[in-house]
């Protein structure tokens, strides 16, 4: 019994997806704790450094040879502990805003068994909040290290980063609004990625390796077919060329999957007092509105989630600070974007296992894969040196835009982003079809199953 379990683990971590495969796995996960609770009068920053991040890095080579390569949780937690022990002063900048609802702020001070001049406090008609600084009682600092952990966006800190800290504490929602809004995301998310997979379940490029993107649609999806593959309701969508449609398939399965997959994950967490409930964070994903305002700065920079923006561009913003480049600067945000885009390709490689299944190569699947990411810094410059054209060419017209000219801006900026999404989410698309992951559908019901071959299940079918 025990031995088929190991065997099937080892299949999946091999073939299917990378995970744990070893004790060298789990051992930075189990140093950053306990260096993070070491007090600075006991050890210094660079005393910390020095003792922790050399076994950390060196459990990390070793799993990921061990392994057979990259995985996502350990090169994020090797990315996490880098930046929380070396490249971050945590115990001396870091302060956990603290929320609490219904009970007066002083109850929660003494608590906390923290000085008095160590506490920033505001308060509100239902909320008040306290900024929590690094403890110095044992028992205060255990929670609120463990609470920084598994906080990779932030959110509910102030860091010493102005551009971060202006934005704490996120606007919380009631439960009542924030469960409103999580339903219409399941829904519409539903929707979404239902009809992308039926898409792509009758169009062969996305399970034929030889197809290209820009490769005409197959006959059974046409309107004119006998028995088209494709309900009336979608059959407007082929108007759109191969070389666009495809492209915004990919875009949808990716966006649908993590909005529904947030929405159900922390839905059920609302039954949370309120220092854990969900609605005290921000939502997954910003407004969409930022993409048509800014461009791809909005598009990854506010609309997309924003799970690893900070812990992916501190280290471009530690190496600006030691080349005392000016933070806001175009030295430091050019810093910034190489250093998140560079690592969340890294880490995004680690989604390929290291032998594929179908004698897919792993490391071109996973070039691919980080190649989508490294390729978004150049959009980012050409985004910017247009922007700056664009200003120069309209100095001197007194700054003033019209109504007319707001709406041609932005909608000229969303064809930009749509544009440069279509030539890039390509290599996405290959990665997915070398691993199979089109084959597979990712409901197990279907609306448009129904409504196209009369049955709802979608597994086991």
């Amino acid at each position: 019994m025990s031995s088929t379990l190991y065997d099937s683990y080892q299949h999946l971590i091999t073939h299917i997806v990378p995970g744990p495969n070893s004790i060298s796995y789990c051992v930075p996960l189990l140093l950053l704790p306990i260096a993070l609770l070491i007090p600075p009068y006991v050890l210094s920053r660079s005393q910390l450094s020095l003792l922790f991040l050399p076994p950390i890095h060196a459990c990390f080579l070793h799993s990921c040879l061990f392994g057979g390569g990259l995985d996502v949780i350990s090169s994020d937690a090797v990315i996490w502990c880098t930046v929380l022990i070396g490249l971050q002063d945590v115990r001396g900048t870091y302060k956990r805003i603290r929320v609490v609802e219904n009970l007066p702020v002083h109850t929660e001070i003494a608590a906390s068994s923290i000085r008095d001049e160590n506490i920033t406090e505001k308060s509100s008609n239902e909320l008040s909040t306290w900024q929590e600084p690094y403890p110095e009682i044992l028992s205060a600092r255990i929670i609120w290290v463990l609470d920084l952990l598994p906080s990779i966006r932030l959110s509910g800190w102030t860091i010493g980063d102005q551009a971060h800290d202006s934005t704490q504490p996120p606007t919380p929602l009631t439960r009542r609004v924030y469960l409103r809004h999580a339903a219409l995301i399941a829904s519409t998310s539903f929707l979404l990625i239902d009809t992308a997979a039926f898409l792509a379940r009758h169009d062969p490029y996305f399970t034929d390796r030889s197809l290209s993107i820009s490769s005409p649609y197959p006959s059974t999806l046409s309107t004119s077919a006998k028995h088209s593959a494709l309900p009336d309701a979608l059959s407007p969508l082929l108007i759109l060329p191969p070389y666009i449609l495809r492209p915004l398939i990919i875009a949808a399965h990716i966006y649908a999957a993590m909005t529904l997959g947030g929405a159900l994950a922390t839905t059920p967490l609302l039954v949370l007092p309120t220092p854990f409930s969900p609605h005290l964070y921000p939502m997954f994903f910003g407004p969409f509105a930022s993409v048509m305002d800014r461009g791809l700065r909005g598009l990854w920079g506010t609309w997309w989630h924003q799970t690893m923006r900070y812990q992916n561009s501190l280290p471009g913003r530690a190496l600006a600070q030691y080349l005392g480049l000016r933070p806001g600067g175009r030295g430091d945000y050019a810093l910034r974007t190489v250093s998140a885009f560079g690592l969340s390709g890294w880490i995004h490689m680690g989604l390929v296992p290291p032998e594929p299944l179908g004698g897919v190569v792993a490391w071109k699947v996973r070039m691919a894969v980080g190649m989508f990411f490294w390729v978004q810094i150049l959009g980012f410059a050409v985004e910017v040196a247009v922007r700056d054209l664009v200003r120069w060419v309209g100095r001197g017209k007194g700054g003033r835009e019209g109504m007319s000219s707001t709406v041609g801006r932005r909608a000229g900026m969303l064809v930009w982003v749509l544009g440069w999404l279509c030539a890039t989410l390509p290599l996405l698309g290959w990665a997915g079809k070398e691993l199979g992951y089109f084959g597979v559908y990712p409901l197990p019901v279907s609306f448009w199953m129904r409504v196209v071959e009369g049955r709802w299940r979608t597994w086991g079918a």
